[in-house]
């Protein structure tokens, strides 16, 4: 079974939050700076996905409310008056 994309935005969103909080918890311990830069790389990634996910939903919203509004509203006026 697919996820939906906003599921998978919903997933990485959360996949990014635990990186972050895992990095913040690095940092406070002091651990060693490979380890660090590995998890801040992979936060970096996640970033990035979300940040494309983002776009690519905000895209989608936009064309199917210019399809709605160039295309259906007029077809549904024309329907009502007969």
């Amino acid at each position: 079974m697919s996820l939906s994309l906003t599921q998978e935005f919903e997933v990485i969103k959360m996949e990014y939050q635990q990186k972050l909080a895992s990095l913040n918890k690095k940092k406070q311990r002091g651990v060693s700076s490979s380890s660090f830069e590995r998890t801040k790389s992979a936060a970096s990634h996640l970033h990035t996905r979300y940040v494309v996910d983002l776009q690519t939903m905000e895209s989608t919203i936009a064309e199917i409310n210019r399809l709605r509004d160039q295309q259906l509203y007029p077809k549904l006026l024309e329907l009502v008056k007969g």
